[in-house]
């Protein structure tokens, strides 16, 4: 399982307070109609105030979670305008987990927090072309593509 692995909880406790909700009992049925709960596991990232900065469904292995929950951190942090916290993210996730399937989606939106930390830089573009070169059959390569359009 992912979960019980200390480098999981690691990643998890780093960032968050982990709450586990059980979809089975009753006495959380309004809950989880307030949430939309449709599958299990259903992860959320949720901010103080109750709005949800990031959320996923569905089993991932640990070498597959601790990216994309990296990247939910990242997305939450920027999101929270906190650029230099979820630029670490997203580093980590491309330094450590190059091959993951949320590599693609770190590297896209260290673009974004680098654009939005300062939008008079290049960074996003340069950080654009190394999604294009090293992931170019990715979701998120052809979320940039509008950059390559002729004006």
């Amino acid at each position: 399982m992912t979960y019980p692995l200390d480098s999981v909880k690691e990643a998890i406790t780093a960032h968050a307070i982990p709450v586990q909700i059980d979809n089975s009992d009753p006495k959380n049925n309004q809950f989880l109609h307030t949430i939309h709960h449709i599958w299990t596991p259903d992860m959320r990232i949720m901010h103080s105030d109750g709005y949800e900065l990031y959320r996923w469904d569905g089993f991932l292995p640990p070498f597959e979670f601790i990216p994309r929950l990296q990247c939910a951190f990242g997305l939450a942090l920027l999101r929270l305008k906190r650029f230099d916290d979820a630029e670490r993210c997203y580093v980590d996730v491309l330094r450590r987990f190059s091959t993951s399937y949320a590599a693609p989606e770190a590297q896209y939106y260290l673009g974004v927090t680098r654009y939005r930390r300062d939008p008079d830089s290049d960074e996003m573009l340069t950080q654009w072309a190394e999604l294009r070169s090293r992931y170019p059959s990715s979701e998120y390569r052809v979320k940039q593509s509008f950059k390559e359009l002729p004006e």
